[in-house]
């Protein structure tokens, strides 16, 4: 027998690129449960996005300039990061085409070491 088994969709990390904002299954929400803001970076090289969870104790510190931190708003079975010119960048750089398609749907890997969501283009 030579099966291929199936991955389970629910338990797959995703990030969906919408013209406005990042939406994160509830997968991906996992890592972003007790923070309410993230830091938002682009590897033009590997064409990758990173989403980095901001804990409370980094934002009491000031670790971060807060130009540079994006609000993260989690409900029941989805996280949202709204941030129109984060998505221009994205759609600049990686030819996005809103008028084409409404979204584009990657999936994501957690680096626990470096504590970042990683979405591999």
């Amino acid at each position: 027998m030579n099966f291929e088994w199936s991955t389970n969709d629910i338990a797959t990390m995703t990030v969906t690129v919408y013209e406005t904002n990042l939406t994160l299954n509830k997968a991906a929400c996992a890592h972003f449960e007790d923070v309410n803001y993230v830091l938002l970076g682009i590897d033009k090289k590997t064409r990758q996005i990173g989403i980095k969870p901001v804990t409370k104790q980094e934002l009491d510190d000031n670790i971060y300039p807060a130009s540079q931190l994006h609000r993260i708003s989690l409900g029941k079975s989805y996280g949202r990061i709204s941030n129109k010119s984060f998505v221009y960048d994205l759609s600049q750089e990686f030819k996005f085409d809103f008028s084409e398609n409404q979204c584009y749907k990657y999936k994501a890997t957690y680096d626990v070491v470096h504590a970042i969501m990683i979405v591999q283009l």
